[in-house]
């Protein structure tokens, strides 16, 4: 994600993946169906058989089912910062974690442009949370993971 933040409220930080990522993941999408449409037409008219031409048209359905069902997974990616909790949509969970139900937080040292919260959480849907952001991060976030309970390192 990057580290772009919407302000929607005053005590409201969401960082979401910007508008050029988000410009990008379409074009990509776009791509991939056209490229997984023309393997179709290509399997449909050029093999003779009809294993031939199910097989090309199968293997021709990968880029377009990663197109359709890869991008509205990376584009609802996003992390909602309030004063008292963090709520993570992640590509497989999504979770909101309250500030009293945080264990430890870990904030590692940025690599390449990508900062890390390791969260270890008192009840489900995971003991362990790492939020991995792309780009820098900013004094709100900073000031949150910071308030948080026993915080034992920070490298």
């Amino acid at each position: 994600m990057e580290a772009s933040a919407l302000t929607t409220r005053p005590d409201v930080q969401v960082y979401q993946f910007g508008p050029v990522f988000k410009t990008g993941l379409v074009i990509v999408s776009i791509a991939m169906v056209a490229a997984g449409v023309w393997g179709m037409m290509n399997a449909y008219a050029h093999f003779h058989t009809v294993y031939g031409q199910f097989g090309g048209i199968l293997l021709s359905l990968i880029p377009v089912a990663a197109a359709l069902f890869g991008a509205p997974m990376l584009w609802r990616c996003k992390l909602t910062l309030t004063e008292d909790s963090l709520i993570y949509n992640g590509l497989v969970i999504d979770a909101e974690i309250r500030k009293s139900d945080v264990l430890d937080a870990m904030t590692p040292a940025p690599h390449y442009g990508v900062f890390h919260i390791l969260l270890t959480l008192v009840k489900n849907p995971v003991k362990k949370l790492h939020i991995a952001v792309l780009g820098r991060m900013d004094d709100a976030l900073a000031r949150w993971v910071g308030a948080l309970p026993h915080q034992t390192q920070k490298v």
